[in-house]
């Protein structure tokens, strides 16, 4: 994922927000304002072209195993 060029805090946020969880409950775990998770998420979409959390998850799915070793069948 970095070649998105996320920030070291987008990327601890996308993971969380990759699992599922709320803003709310990512602002709880950073301890951070729910404002700035919001504004983090907004750039994370932008920089990864996706629209909402689901297209997210799909995302870091496709990322995820594209990055599995293969076996040799």
């Amino acid at each position: 994922m970095q070649y998105f060029r996320l920030t070291a805090r987008e990327a601890e946020i996308l993971l969380l927000l990759g699992r599922g969880h709320t803003s709310s409950f990512v602002a709880d775990e950073l301890t951070v304002a729910e404002s700035t998770v919001r504004s983090h998420r907004k750039n994370i979409y932008r920089k990864l072209d996706v629209h909402k959390q689901q297209e997210l998850i799909d995302l870091l799915e496709r990322e995820s195993s594209a990055d599995e070793p293969r076996g040799r069948g």
